[in-house]
């Protein structure tokens, strides 16, 4: 049953890596996890893929790798729309201390079982935990009030909802943006607010994710550029209760490089976040797929030739 597993998290790994390989870039993502008020050209459509995988390692393992994969399309100038779907893998192994069944509430010091949020309901705690799953969907609207290339600083607003099987989200966002020294170094400021309903739930209890995006990123040459990010994450309960916050710090490189097509560009960004309990990297790949304006002129620059 492991294996069949794994091999469904191998297949879908490869399928969204191939797609990557296989479609263009069209404008650049200089950050992994904050957002810039830069948006896809009007009349162009982007595919964007994320990588996530976090390990949180208390005691032996725990592993989860989310995959977005995002399709964009630029309405105009100022208001981009985009789709996601979500999936992802989950491994578990004796990753939380066992709970003494003499006294509720209590550790068995040195004993541990398999658990966490992202563990079915219903496992064998003294079996790992194996999964691959699809997650749910989300439609993304950016709109730009402020471009940074006219204005003293950018600033975007942005709103999704998320549909799954076992949790329904509402997220909001602020995008601030500002350009130093010719463009070469960019600061980004993103503040979020979320709202959760988690279906599964008996409580019916509605949860709250407070948290900020900060990064600054400098272009050393025309295809590379790098620097810092920084995320603070707060989650609440009933809007009231705070349950728990972390802290995430890490380095992040973007690179672009030219495809065989031409006016056409590949680009990644990867960010590897240390936090007090946990680790983090994201991939972030965004290409061009050639639905747009551009790619007809080019197109019917070829056949005209022809």
């Amino acid at each position: 049953m492991l294996c069949i597993v794994a091999m469904k998290f191998r297949s879908a790994f490869a399928v969204t890596f191939l797609l990557c390989f296989a479609i263009e870039r069209c404008h650049a993502d200089i950050f992994a996890w904050t957002y810039t008020t830069e948006l896809t050209t009007k009349g162009e459509t982007e595919f964007e893929q994320w990588v996530t995988t976090c390990w949180q390692k208390e005691h032996d393992n725990y592993e989860v790798v989310d995959f977005r994969d995002e399709l964009e399309y630029g309405v105009t100038e100022s208001f981009q729309l985009a789709l996601y779907l979500n999936h992802r893998y989950v491994y578990a192994n004796n990753d939380v201390p066992a709970e003494d069944p003499a006294h509720p509430g209590k550790r068995l010091p040195g004993c541990y079982e398999t658990g966490r949020e992202d563990v079915r309901a219903g496992h064998n705690p003294a079996t790992p935990f194996d999964s691959y799953r699809f997650d749910s969907v989300s439609l993304e609207a950016i709109y730009r009030l402020l471009n940074p290339n006219k204005h003293p600083v950018g600033l975007a607003l942005y709103f999704e909802p998320t549909i799954g099987d076992q949790q329904r989200d509402l997220e909001w966002k602020i995008i601030v943006e500002k350009h130093w020294f010719e463009d070469r170094l960019v600061w980004a400021l993103n503040i979020n607010y979320g709202l959760e309903f988690e279906r599964t739930d008996p409580d019916n209890e509605l949860g709250d994710v407070l948290e900020w995006f900060t990064g600054a990123s400098y272009r050393f040459v025309p295809s590379w550029s790098a620097g810092l990010e920084f995320w603070n994450h707060h989650e609440f309960a009933d809007a009231t209760v705070h349950k728990h916050s972390a802290y995430f710090v890490g380095p992040h490189n973007s690179l672009r490089r030219p495809t065989l097509v031409r006016h056409a560009r590949v680009s990644s960004s990867t960010a590897n976040w240390t936090g007090f309990q946990s680790r983090k990297q994201r991939v972030r790949r965004a290409q061009q797929l050639h639905f747009g304006g551009r790619a007809r002129k080019i197109l019917r620059a070829a056949e005209s030739r022809i």
